[in-house]
């Protein structure tokens, strides 16, 4: 039997809703700005700045990403007698944020290239990863603790989204001092990790300022209970942070061959602009879901394979790349409302909260694929660099069985009723308690 306990204030007024929203916005913004950096430029850092090899490249990324899944999963594990506990979920998160940035500022000290510094960066990432885990479990079980109806969840997942694009963006944007050939010498990473550190920190500590002013759900008491439809949507996103993501990892390797041509930095500026321009395109829960999922996965696959067949095609590859940005943001808006859908209507059935293991399991089976994608990576980013057909075909149909298996995968979760669409109300069992 779940356990309860009784909420400790009122839930939030109108008011207190969206300076609640605007907290987690900030402390999802810090996340994924340090997400961002290491997902988006780590393999340039690595392979130009430090240089490795491409294999050492592609090693390096496999190695971190199956080191952070297995974190994700033992972070979870550890902090599971919180679940449910928001006031306990904000201190970890405030304390493991903290922690996370410090060990951004060690991974990016200046270091010189060879074995050596091969070694230090796998340990420095290890590090990174580890205390990273534990920051993002709790803030990524957020998304579905926070909001208090299906409404009030959409607007959490268009912002979540939003937010992780506009990270991206200024990531990107960031690119142009650090890529290519006009860059420094020695990097200015380590500035751009002080910068990304303190954010973190200060959201962190914003966020902590609701602990004891949210209602307290409802504890776990059956451990083994976990969301119907759960293992269809870790494919989904699988399928999203794999092989969609892949343009989004290769844009910054394409070098502009005269003046009119645009290099890597703004070609993943545009990508980036477009997921922010997608999650905003996303209809409201009562409208349907199937065909916005259509037209966003087939905007991004068409405009990937364009992409691939003229990258130094000027205008025409900064488009491809804006409308692939545009649809891969529309999918992972819906992507994330559907997984906070389920979450909740789980609670709604069953009375047991599962937020920290669901999105731990997430995180861990995105940063699996991601895994594979480096291994991909350091068998295609040369072909990719010299532009050979056979490379970019293979890309192209990696994107295209991205999109195909995120569509097979989350329309069974509608067969379960486990969509925002179509959520099911059922009672709470009598004595739980749920947000």
């Amino acid at each position: 039997m779940a356990i309860s306990e009784p909420a400790r204030t009122a839930p939030p007024s109108r008011t207190g809703r969206i300076a609640l929203r605007s907290a987690y916005g900030a402390g999802h913004f810090a996340k994924s700005l340090a997400w961002s950096f290491t997902d988006l430029l780590l393999a340039y850092y690595a392979n130009v700045r430090l240089g490795l090899s491409a294999g050492d490249t592609g090693l390096l990324i496999f190695l971190s990403a199956v080191q952070g899944a297995l974190a994700d999963v033992g972070a979870a594990s550890l902090m599971r007698r919180a679940e449910g506990d928001l006031g306990r979920i904000l201190a970890l998160q405030f304390v493991a944020g903290l922690a996370a940035a410090a060990a951004l500022l060690v991974m990016f000290r200046p270091a010189h290239g060879g074995e050596v510094a091969f070694v230090c960066l796998v340990g420095a990432l290890a590090l990174f990863r580890t205390l990273f885990a534990f920051y993002d479990v709790a803030q990524n079980a957020l998304v579905s603790l926070l909001p208090r109806d299906p409404e009030d969840a959409h607007h959490y997942a268009v912002m979540r989204q939003t937010l992780s694009g506009v990270a991206r963006l200024a990531v990107a944007g960031l690119a142009f001092l650090l890529v290519g050939t006009d860059a420094p010498a020695g990097g200015r990473e380590i500035v751009v990790a002080g910068v990304i550190a303190a954010l973190i920190a200060a959201s962190a500590g914003w966020l902590l300022r609701w602990r004891g002013a949210l209602p307290m759900a409802a504890l776990v008491g059956r451990r083994r209970s976990m969301p119907t439809g759960l293992a269809t949507l870790l494919v989904a996103g699988a399928a999203l942070a794999g092989p969609e993501a892949m343009t989004m990892r290769l844009v910054p390797f394409v070098e502009g061959r005269g003046p009119d041509e645009p290099a890597g930095a703004a070609l993943l500026f545009a990508l980036v602009l477009g997921s922010v321009i997608g999650p905003l395109g996303l209809p409201r829960p009562d409208r349907g879901v199937m065909r916005p999922a259509l037209a966003f996965t087939a905007l991004a696959v068409l405009a990937g394979v364009v992409f691939l067949a003229a990258p130094h095609a000027g205008v025409l590859a900064l488009a491809a790349c804006l409308a692939h940005g545009v649809g891969f943001g529309g999918m992972m808006a819906l992507f994330w409302r559907e997984m906070g859908a389920a979450i909740r209507d789980h609670a709604l059935r069953t009375g047991v909260r599962t937020d920290m293991i669901s999105f731990a399991l997430l995180t861990a089976t995105i940063k699996l694929a991601g895994a594979l994608s480096g291994v991909g990576l350091a068998f295609l980013l040369d072909g990719f660099k010299a532009g050979t057909p056979t490379t970019m075909a293979a890309l192209a149909a990696i994107i295209a069985v991205g999109g195909l298996v995120f569509l097979l995968t989350i329309a069974p979760g509608y067969r379960f009723g486990i969509s925002s669409s179509g959520l099911r109300r059922a009672t709470p069992p009598p004595g739980s308690r749920t947000t």
